[in-house]
């Protein structure tokens, strides 16, 4: 009895601490991540793809890729720190966001879920040039992320949680705001 008891209480503690050291590495990723984006390295999302211009063969509507990442970045820097985002602001925000999907779109209330998370928290945050610029990459990666493996799809998304915390967002935030990116890209790559 003793025997089994014993065993019993071993079994409960060897999986506390599995679920504590599974915690643990995932705390220490995020910490990882959130020193490459203080340091500079460059975000995992893929690297621009513009592909050369052939005259009189797009229609004059159609925005590329590097239009739409200044069009993003220009609202991820008109989101001022204590100030809140304008109903015109959020509206813009999604309309270029649309923009920047060249493939199949999400349904419009997972996308205005992921613009009320993101910029109801960016009247807090304080983002560099540099780090708004790396966001926006992430945003159009992960709206545009049909073809690429999951395994770098998720690199994009802790990316983008990791410059949201340097950015001074709060962790619970951040991993609301990077879930409801995660759940857009989801819908893209079904």
């Amino acid at each position: 009895m003793k025997t089994l008891l014993l065993s019993g209480a071993l079994a409960c503690l060897t999986l506390s601490t599995f679920g504590q050291a599974e915690q643990v590495l995932r705390r220490a990723k995020e910490v990882s991540n959130q020193n490459n984006v203080r340091q500079g390295v460059p975000s995992p999302a893929p690297a621009q793809t513009v592909a050369p211009a052939r005259p009189g063969a797009a229609p004059s509507n159609t925005v590329t890729q590097a239009q739409s990442l200044a069009a993003l970045q220009n609202d991820l820097a008109g989101f001022k720190t204590g100030t809140a985002v304008s109903d015109t602001q959020k509206q813009q925000f999604t309309i270029n966001l649309a923009k920047a999907i060249r493939g199949p779109k999400p349904s419009l209330t997972t996308m205005k879920k992921f613009v009320e998370s993101l910029t109801a928290a960016t009247s807090g945050a304080t983002f560099t040039d540099e780090q708004r610029q790396r966001l926006a990459l992430n945003l159009d990666a992960a709206l545009n992320s049909r073809g690429i493996p999951a395994t770098q799809f998720d690199k994009i998304i802790a990316d983008t949680q990791a410059i949201l915390e340097v950015g001074t967002i709060k962790r619970t935030i951040a991993i609301g705001i990077a879930t409801d990116l995660k759940a857009v890209g989801a819908e893209i790559r079904r």
